[in-house]
């Protein structure tokens, strides 16, 4: 749902986001592809793993909406009977595993007593000081008394990188934050919940936690501004990247011999 408050997006701000930011970090060529080349996007790659995520999430946002699992259930079926969907089918093990994680985000839901509750907040947050302007989101805000929020990130990897779910949790932050318009004192307890391993990773944030979010994202904006070189950083992140069939470095990944390892101080120092 997204606020009816919500503030407007800028075309004149810079625009960042979560996956904006971490195709940066993980590789400037993808998010040169992405973000600065202009060029279409190609179809993204709908992994098994990927669909039964999806389709978690929808299921997810029905429970949320009408506190009925049974709607929870149905919109899991109907999206993996998808025909596109085929490898994560009645019958599959990906279709069992998504309902298994399903089940857990059932008991996840009826685990939380809160007064009221939003499914899949999303809003951009503006900075026209600093020139930029956020998407933030996040899968599930309660409130669970007037001076106390959750809000939720759901995950049903098989592990998640602990840095990566902070940030997530940090714009998802300035997503209720904005969206809601909360006072001042306002605390917001803040979790990204794996539904496969159960692992709840929890932050508690205030109102100057958002707003050193913002500053951050405004430093690492700059930054990302201010760059014109964009080199590939190949790695197993390129079988996951939707560009890697136009990105030579990805092609010839695997084709790549060390072949400065012949060199003696190398092999003396032993760098892997």
């Amino acid at each position: 749902h997204v606020a009816l408050h919500s503030p407007p997006m800028s075309e004149t701000l810079f625009q960042v986001t979560h996956t904006k930011i971490q195709s940066f970090q993980r590789c400037r060529k993808q998010y040169w592809f992405s973000y600065v080349s202009g060029l279409d996007w190609p179809p993204s790659r709908d992994t098994p793993a990927a669909i039964v995520g999806k389709g978690v999430h929808r299921a997810m946002r029905r429970l949320c909406e009408t506190d009925h699992p049974e709607d929870a259930e149905h919109e899991l079926d109907a999206y993996l009977r998808m025909p596109k969907h085929h490898e994560a089918a009645p019958g599959t093990e990906y279709h069992r595993l998504a309902f298994e994680i399903l089940a857990n985000g059932i008991a996840a839901h009826e685990s939380i007593v809160s007064e009221d509750r939003y499914a899949e907040l999303s809003t951009w947050v503006p900075s026209r000081s600093r020139g930029i302007t956020i998407r933030a989101m996040i899968d599930r805000a309660d409130r669970l008394d007037p001076d106390h929020w959750l809000i939720i990130d759901w995950k049903t990897g098989r592990y998640d990188l602990d840095e990566i779910v902070d940030a997530q949790l940090d714009i998802g932050h300035l997503a209720l934050r904005t969206s809601r318009m909360l006072p001042a004192g306002t605390r917001v307890t803040a979790i990204g919940w794996n539904l496969r391993s159960g692992h709840q990773r929890v932050r508690e944030l205030n109102r100057d936690d958002a707003r050193k979010t913002v500053d951050y994202i405004a430093n690492f904006a700059a930054r990302m501004q201010a760059t014109s070189e964009f080199p590939a950083t190949p790695g197993p992140h390129c079988t996951f990247c939707d560009w890697r069939d136009r990105c030579d470095e990805a092609i010839s990944l695997d084709r790549t011999e060390l072949t400065w390892l012949d060199d003696d101080w190398e092999r003396a120092a032993e760098p892997f």
